[in-house]
């Protein structure tokens, strides 16, 4: 006998973009920030709107934890992290061309300015104060995943706990939102905070001391050669060939033939 294969009934899947708000609509004139994101910000939206393309293909076939899955935690955060990756990568690049621009305009030694350039533990840095709105996105994923525990595992639609699961995935449309506005705010704090070190690698000029210090090291030797050739000091044998060379052909030049 063959038993037959349960289908549990299909869940609609909400529409994100309204919640999303500044991830999926485009930024107004006054929002414009030093480093461009749109691609990043709209391939976030994109990474959402996939997956509840996804959701959505799963209820179809009546696999409901297919489609709560396809829009859980994981998921999520797998989005996110991305696009914060991708700027805290973009931002990293674009601090160290402004100092490079800055110590070539001042023309500083290329070993001191290699020294210059972001370190891989101030890049992890960078990364890690980037992704601070990761905390209350992941407060809202943990409700998420309370909330579509109960769809998966309900045999019979509990329209209740599906209500839950709709208003948790709102939410954590709405705390993505907000951390994209606090990772924007982050990016304009970054740009400023080097903006010190940049001046600084453009205000450098070389050390006045080893310039004056090479000056009279010169000056001294050549007045100390004068010396000795003109016979006024003694010196090393060489330096009493030259000074015979040098006198012997000042006597052919100036003694009439």
């Amino acid at each position: 006998m063959v038993t037959p294969v349960r289908i549990l009934p299909a869940i609609q899947i909400p529409e994100l973009g309204p919640s999303l708000g500044r991830v999926a609509l485009a930024p107004d004139a006054s929002s414009a920030h030093p480093i461009a994101l749109d691609d990043i910000r709209l391939d976030l939206a994109t990474a959402i709107f996939e997956l509840t393309e996804d959701a959505g293909a799963w209820s179809a076939t009546g696999d409901r934890t297919g489609a709560v899955e396809a829009l859980g935690r994981a998921a999520w955060l797998t989005g996110w992290e991305a696009a914060v990756r991708a700027v805290a990568e973009r931002l990293a690049a674009a601090v160290d061309a402004r100092i490079a621009a800055a110590a070539a305009e001042s023309r500083i030694p290329g070993r001191r300015r290699k020294s210059l350039q972001l370190s891989a533990a101030e890049r992890r840095a960078l990364h890690a104060r980037l992704g601070g709105g990761s905390l209350a996105l992941s407060a809202g994923l943990d409700g998420l995943e309370r909330a579509a525990h109960q769809v998966r595992d309900t045999g019979v639609l509990d329209r209740d706990a599906f209500d839950r699961w709709r208003g948790a995935l709102t939410e954590a449309a709405r705390r993505l939102e907000t951390a994209w506005l606090e990772l924007e705010s982050v990016v304009d704090l970054e740009w400023h905070r080097w903006t010190p070190l940049v001046e600084s690698a453009r205000r450098w000029r070389r050390p006045r001391w080893a310039l004056w210090t090479f000056s009279l090291l010169v000056a001294g030797l050549a007045v100390y050669v004068g010396l000795v050739v003109g016979g006024y000091l003694p010196g090393p044998p060489f330096l009493y060939e030259f000074a015979r060379w040098w006198w012997n052909s000042w006597d052919r030049l100036i003694t009439p033939v």
